[in-house]
């Protein structure tokens, strides 16, 4: 008796063992499933599902190490700018071949196909392929007379100096600026051939970059056709001996432009020279005045938006600059901005939405004209070449991408 009961006991605990052993097994099994499932199939899903910023980071960078190289930048440089029409972004000997083919590259070996994408093989074949002529922002140190395609990269603000006025022709391009560099090429495609209308003072007019403005600035760099009739002094409300800006938009119209975007500053001058002036009831300029600025500036937007219908205007308030008092240059910008809200146009704030600060030494001397008639001092006023590229063209490009490229 005692010994069944014993074989009895270890039978039923057999069983049990068994029964453990293969929920056990069950439940391993399905946590196996599951973590397989949930694992990512590719590198990307891996950089995704990672919750360290730091791991994300290295996984993307290793990714961009691998897939971007000169023939992926060949690629997308000759698509975008329409050189050429390519189908394979894999086959680097046909994409190297088309960029000889078409001027972006003189020749090529086998050798040049895989080495490093960097600042100045970007910056010569964009300055070839998008027909750049030769410029300088000023002086930048660590580049030659051979490296002429960097000086003129950083003057449209592809590869701005930095404080030591270096521009690093032998960095390789960081996957943060390459997906830069294709921003540019894509604004390229979608405003080349537009065309701009400008009017305003010096500094639309580009009084501190040997005449060249805002508005050709931007159009030089996308392809777009600039017609400029901004003049250096020229204001809002009537000053005598003084250029006014609503003479510019009437000889405009005498041309016949027909502007895709209206770019327009203006109270610069005005600031130390004519009232402020009140606001019209409503909208019927006929009988306005223009000897105040705001009669001025509104008679120009009535005759802007009666002449130009549909087009978009875009006023650009100056930076903060060294020239009458701080409260002078509030008062005028705010009240344009509001001018500009009333009849429906757009603004870029460079005296708000930048640091550019030219009553600072440092600032001035950075990023204004140097007057010969002053000794070669800043003038604390106009921008340079520097200045238009690092503040102004940004700004004023994002605004223009905003109002003729509607998502």
């Amino acid at each position: 008796m005692k010994n069944r009961l014993t074989k009895r006991f270890w039978i039923t605990a057999l069983i049990v063992a068994v029964l453990v052993a293969i929920t056990l097994s069950a439940t391993i099994v399905s946590a196996i499933a599951k973590n397989v499932a949930a694992q990512p199939r590719t590198v990307e899903e891996s950089a995704l599902a990672t919750p360290d910023n730091r791991g994300d980071k290295m996984i993307n960078e290793r990714i961009y190490a691998t897939t971007h190289n000169r023939s992926r930048w060949l690629y997308d440089l000759i698509t975008v700018s329409g050189k050429a029409t390519l189908t394979d972004s894999n086959d680097a000997k046909k994409i190297f071949e088309a960029a000889r083919d078409c001027g972006v590259i003189s020749d090529y070996t086998e050798e040049d196909m895989v080495l490093p994408l960097t600042r100045f093989f970007v910056a010569q074949t964009t300055v070839r392929a998008l027909n750049y002529k030769q410029r300088n922002p000023g002086r930048i140190a660590d580049i030659n007379s051979l490296q002429s395609a960097m000086a003129t990269m950083a003057y449209y603000g592809y590869f701005l100096p930095d404080v030591n006025n270096m521009v690093y022709p032998d960095k390789e391009i960081t996957a943060e600026e390459y997906e830069g560099l294709l921003t540019q090429l894509e604004r390229y495609r979608q405003l080349k051939g537009k065309v701009i209308l400008a009017f305003g003072d010096s500094i639309m007019h580009g009084s501190g970059n040997n005449d060249e403005g805002i508005a050709d600035m931007i159009a030089e760099k996308y392809g777009m056709t600039a017609h400029d009739y901004s003049v250096p002094g020229a204001a809002m409300g009537l000053w005598v001996g003084r250029s006014h800006i609503i003479d510019q938009l009437r000889l405009a119209l005498n041309d016949l432009i027909k502007p895709d975007i209206i770019l327009i500053n203006g109270g610069t001058n005005d600031m130390n020279h004519v009232s402020l002036g009140d606001f019209t009831e409503g909208y019927d300029m006929t009988n306005t005045s223009s000897e105040n600025f705001t009669g001025g500036f509104e008679k120009t937007m009535w005759m802007l938006t009666n002449n130009y219908y549909r087009v978009p205007v875009v006023y650009v308030r100056a930076h903060n600059m060294d020239l009458g008092s701080d409260a002078n240059e509030r008062k005028f910008g705010e009240r344009a901005l509001d001018v500009v809200e009333k009849w429906n146009g757009t603004s870029v704030d460079i005296y708000k939405d930048t640091d550019l600060y030219t009553e600072d030494s440092y600032m001035r001397g950075r990023y204004t004209y140097f007057d010969p008639a002053f000794g070669n001092a800043p003038d604390s006023i106009h921008p340079n070449a520097l200045g238009y590229a690092t503040y102004y063209l940004p700004l004023v490009t994002d605004e223009i991408m905003n109002q003729l490229i509607k998502e």
